[in-house]
């Protein structure tokens, strides 16, 4: 019989304590972990806020400007899957902004008719230019490929796959 009462407590015990403690490490039973999540959107679709990102860069898109978009689309999820956090000095963003005043024409938009995140397919009609030298000199990256200015932003696009690849703001 006590070993009974003991088998029930003990069901009891593995089926109650978790609903009843928090997840150590953060993750809610489904799996996400919001703390993780790439998204950081502002609006949800239908509802009229384009989803932006403020900053950002990928990494292979960075340190692989030439590597070729295939079939599959695996370029396009290696430029999402590696973006993270933009990581500027003030000194280098300031060099930025100098370069952008200096540029005779750049392709500006006060509005973009696409998401501003990184992984984001920009569409052809979009105006794009050759990313100058120096910019990719000062971010130590990003060699041949293209950009355009939305508002204050800088948006570097992949050249051969045309996916945001860095949001560079405050810069115009």
């Amino acid at each position: 019989m006590a070993g009974g009462v003991v088998a029930i407590l003990l069901l009891v015990g593995v089926t109650v304590w978790p609903l009843l403690t928090p997840n150590p490490v953060g993750t809610p039973p489904g799996g996400a972990n919001p703390a993780k999540s790439s998204d950081t959107s502002v609006g949800t679709v239908g509802s009229g806020i384009t989803p932006a990102q403020r900053a950002g860069e990928s990494q292979v898109g960075k340190n692989d400007p030439a590597g070729q978009e295939d079939a599959s689309g695996g370029r396009a999820r290696a430029i999402k899957q590696s973006s993270g956090p933009l990581e500027l000095n003030p000194q280098q963003h300031q060099q930025l902004h100098d370069i952008i005043s200096h540029q005779a024409n750049p392709p500006r938009t006060t509005q973009a008719d696409f998401e501003l995140m990184i992984g984001v397919s920009v569409p052809r009609q979009a105006e794009l230019q050759d990313l100058p030298p120096e910019i990719a000199q000062v971010m130590n990256g990003y060699w041949g490929d293209q950009y355009l200015l939305v508002q204050d932003k800088m948006v570097i696009v992949d050249q051969h796959s045309r996916r945001i690849v860095a949001i560079v703001p405050n810069v115009a």
